[in-house]
């Protein structure tokens, strides 16, 4: 519960809130959309309605026309009429009524308007000026076919019609009269009774004066509406078309909607109304069907991705509990692949090698750590190669040194363990190394003791044997040559244990180094002064170039002199009995190199490796030149230590050239 709670306050919810929300509103955004089109899509769909009904009534008006064309066109009808014989003319066109059974009546008027004869006969209105009618006038404005607005016809039974008016011609365009054909309303409202306007929709007619013509609810005796007060009608009458949405009107009482298409050529108008609830009820339930899906779709990413970065939150904790527990071991831990780049690395690993993790991850092992003998210097990685290669835990040599990034040395030990992926193939190597310095100081103490103890036995030995025999000796000669010879063992031991003091203070860092303005001349001096006695005894000439006495570098005097006077005896002592020792000092550049040659025995090759280490003798060293061998170990830790360099040079049987860098100003 605790580990939910930590969630809550980590980033997942704040991630998830990120993920979720492009899909809220990206679903917000479609279903808008798709309820903006599927609205226009019912618009579209109704006003396609309305302009198919307007198509039709022209079409079927068309076909009126045409019909009274083709009468009106008959040379039998045409030549009665330019007679003036109308009961001629009414006789050709007999049969008119009964081929085409949706015209009502067929009316012949002269020139002038006045009403000539008809079929059926209407007797009353022979002789009648219909000149102020609507059809009349439409017709003899041009001689052009014409459609009339509805009226209720005079003539008993009284019912509602629409009249085409046809001019009949000579065949000299001469108008010899007009061919009237009257439709009742019930024909207009058959024509647009096929029209599927949808559920409770409903379709009607209007003329050019607003007067409804057709309807499904039409009484054909009732007197004409008049709607041309609506707004929808007088744009119809104007010669619009289009879509709205109106409140209740005289058709439907609720909103609805309202597609209207003016009929081309004759001034009427198509009008198509249905509730907005059934006209949208596609678009309300894709809407809300798409809002559905949406809301499962985020829903499920919802879910999936909590569940996702719940579960990558709680490996990325157990990750980081992993990672603080390798950050917590002791030991440095790399792991490389079959490349032998670096895939992983701890903070021991920072601590041990100075290289930070940012630096390590990505390169190349062998450009970061370096593992060499501490015995030849040279690169061991034998055991990592076993690792990888042969598929086995394997442990570090002894005397291993691990090269930091700083170029100093440390003792390493421990081991490499392969890498097995889930294919069994070995992948990579584990490397563990820690450093040893601390065991390695305990075990050089240990063998520091042991090798003190061997080197001290003899001397001390020697001295109590000798004093032993001096004090009971008589003759006064042979008594002080026992006691000079105690003399020397003990000085021996005297050497020995400064030299254990001094290496252990080393092994502990525990010397401080002290500054200050020296004049190399009364160090030289200093250092002649004290082996002066020594090479007498060897018989070995101690050469000092000369050296202005107003050279002075900043360092420390006591250890430099230490360091001079250990190179320096070491080349006495091995040098070869009336031969000279030659000690230069030179300023090259920002420091001091002082060298130090004798043409002594020599060091062999195969041991110049081991020349600084501790307690090391050359192999042909002789039993006439005792040492501990701490010397030079002692000349090149002093030397480190005040920012030099230590190296030699050396030809076994032709002598050795030391040489000991100093910077001028430390």
């Amino acid at each position: 519960m605790r580990r939910i709670e930590d969630m809550k306050r980590s980033p997942l919810f704040v991630t998830l809130f990120f993920i979720t929300l492009p899909l809220i509103l990206v679903g917000i955004y479609l279903t808008i959309r798709e309820f903006d089109h599927q609205t226009q899509v019912a618009l579209d769909r109704r006003d396609s309605i309305a302009k198919l009904g307007a198509m039709l009534v022209h079409e079927k008006f068309d076909g009126i026309i045409n019909i009274g064309i083709s009468l009106a066109s008959s040379r039998l009808v045409y030549n009665a009429a330019e007679k003036g014989n109308w009961d001629e003319v009414t006789q050709n066109l007999s049969g008119a009524i009964a081929e085409f059974p949706f015209i009502d009546t067929v009316g012949l008027f002269d020139t002038d308007g006045v009403f000539r004869a008809s079929i059926p006969p209407i007797p009353e209105s022979v002789g009648k000026s219909f000149a102020y009618r609507d059809y009349f006038q439409g017709v003899s404005k041009e001689w052009n076919p014409y459609v009339s607005e509805a009226f209720k016809r005079a003539p008993e039974p009284r019912y509602n019609v629409v009249s085409i008016a046809v001019p009949i011609m000579s065949p000299e365009e001469k108008p010899l009269g007009v061919l009237l054909l009257t439709i009742k309303l019930d024909t207009i409202v058959g024509w647009v009774n096929d029209i599927e306007v949808g559920p409770d929709g409903t379709i009607f007619i209007v003329d050019k004066k607003g007067q409804l013509v057709a309807h499904k609810h039409l009484n054909l005796e009732d007197d004409l509406a008049d709607y041309s007060s609506f707004e929808s009608i007088q744009k119809l009458i104007a010669g619009g078309s289009g879509v709205e949405i109106h409140d209740k009107d005289f058709a439907i009482n609720e909103e609805h909607v309202a597609a209207y298409s003016h009929v081309r050529d004759y001034g009427f108008g198509v009008e198509i109304l249905q509730p907005t609830r059934t006209a949208f009820a596609e678009r309300n339930a894709q809407t809300i069907a798409l809002g559905i899906i949406w809301v499962l779709i985020v829903s499920i990413v919802s879910l999936s991705s909590y569940f996702i970065l719940r579960s990558r939150a709680l490996m990325k904790i157990q990750r980081d509990r992993e990672r603080n527990m390798l950050d917590s071991i002791g030991d440095g831990i790399v792991a490389i692949d079959r490349d032998w780049r670096i895939i992983l690395w701890n903070k021991s690993a920072s601590v041990i090698t100075g290289w930070s993790k940012e630096e390590a991850l990505g390169k190349s092992f062998r450009d970061i750590i370096k593992f060499i003998r501490e015995s030849d210097r040279k690169e061991n990685i034998s055991f990592i190669e076993d690792a990888i290669v042969m598929n086995r835990t394997a442990s570090m040599e002894s005397g291993m040194l691990l090269v930091k990034k700083d170029g100093s040395e440390v003792s390493v030990g421990d081991s490499a363990a392969p890498i097995v992926g889930l294919s069994g193939e070995t992948e990579g190597a584990m490397i563990i190394f820690r450093d040893a310095s601390k065991e390695r100081e305990s075990t050089h103490l240990k063998s520091d003791f042991s090798y003190a103890s061997h080197q001290l036995r003899t001397p001390i030995t020697e001295a109590l044997w000798n004093l032993e025999t001096g004090i009971e000796e008589q003759d006064a000669d042979k008594k002080n040559e026992d006691l000079r010879i105690a003399h020397k063992s003990l000085l021996s031991v005297k050497m020995l244990s400064e030299h254990l003091v001094s290496a252990s203070e080393i092994d502990q860092g525990n010397i401080a180094v002290n500054l200050s303005s020296v004049r190399l001349v009364d160090i030289l001096t200093d250092v002649q002064s004290k082996l002066e006695k020594e090479a007498n005894l060897r018989g070995v000439t101690i050469s000092f170039a000369p050296i202005s006495p107003i050279i002075a570098i900043t360092t420390d005097r006591k250890l430099l002199t230490k360091i001079l006077f250990e190179v320096v005896e070491n080349a006495v002592i091995y040098s070869h009995r009336d031969s000279t020792v030659t000690v230069t000092a030179t300023q090259k550049g920002k420091e001091f190199v002082f060298e130090v040659a004798d043409m002594g025995v020599g060091i062999p090759v195969q041991e110049h490796v081991l020349m600084f280490t501790k307690f090391f003798r050359a192999s042909n060293h002789g039993s006439e030149n005792p040492g501990d061998g701490l010397g030079l170990y002692l000349a090149k830790a002093y030397t480190t230590l005040l920012g030099g360099r230590t190296w030699f040079e050396s030809v076994e049987g032709s002598g050795t050239t030391f040489f000991v860098t100093i910077p001028i100003s430390s």
